[in-house]
């Protein structure tokens, strides 16, 4: 069983770091173009492959998080069960429903190289039609993924205080986040490069706390209370 343990322990540790590489991969390929734009087609057949390996990183990056929130929540089930298990839920909706742009962006990614692209007729009927889509049938699926991250990234952080999980500036990094990413979005590069370089931090932190975590953290009872063969050398 300690295989089965050590397997789950380092899949987490991965999954935290790789959300936080493919969410910096999205925001560095990802077209700069207001999708409610007539010339977001252009920017986006301008973009060439970076937009395609941008929606495969932003739905890959929501995929790592969810399975590295999972073995989080394990790590948390008996310091702040309730706490923590609500993060992570509230956490997994975020990035489920953010996962639902992604089909989105690659119907637009297929429309921008299309011929009929350039023509500016077309161009302005896709962007109204994402306009009505985003302000029509999405945005309580936004507006979800929206408090989900947010809110779910705070009650980690207050989980992470709270079962005195690895250091302290974790949590912290965690909240920085939070006010990097979506308070301080507007402010330029810089606010950019903070939020990512807090996300790195925060979730960089926690793969390590992961990795040097006990290894009883990752076995059911049974497992912990039955005789361990396979957890020392024989000789």
């Amino acid at each position: 069983m300690s295989l089965v343990a050590s397997f789950h322990r380092l899949t987490t540790a991965i999954c935290l770091v790789l959300w936080a590489v493919l969410a910096a991969v999205f925001v560095v390929t990802v077209p700069a173009a207001d999708y409610t734009s007539p010339d977001h087609l252009a920017a986006i057949a301008a973009a060439g492959t970076a937009a395609t390996i941008s929606a495969y990183a932003f739905l890959g990056a929501q995929a790592a998080l969810t399975v590295g929130l999972v073995g989080v929540a394990q790590l948390l089930r008996h310091r702040a069960p309730v706490l923590g298990l609500v993060a992570v839920a509230l956490l997994i909706v975020g990035a489920f429903t953010h996962a639902m742009n992604v089909g989105i962006m690659f119907t637009t990614n297929a429309a921008a190289s299309t011929p009929a692209a350039q023509t500016e007729s077309f161009a302005e009927g896709f962007a109204a039609a994402l306009a009505a889509t985003y302000d029509g049938p999405m945005l309580p699926l936004v507006a979800l993924g929206m408090l989900g991250l947010v809110l779910g990234t705070v009650l980690l952080a207050a989980a992470v205080f709270r079962s005195r999980l690895g250091a302290w500036w974790i949590g912290v990094a965690l909240l920085l986040w939070v006010v990097a990413e979506f308070g301080l979005s507007g402010m330029g590069v810089w606010a950019s490069v903070a939020s990512g370089g807090l996300l790195f931090a925060a979730f960089g932190g926690l793969a390590a706390v992961v990795l040097r975590s006990d290894l009883r953290d990752w076995m059911t009872a049974s497992e912990v209370e039955a005789p361990q063969h396979d957890l020392a050398p024989t000789a």
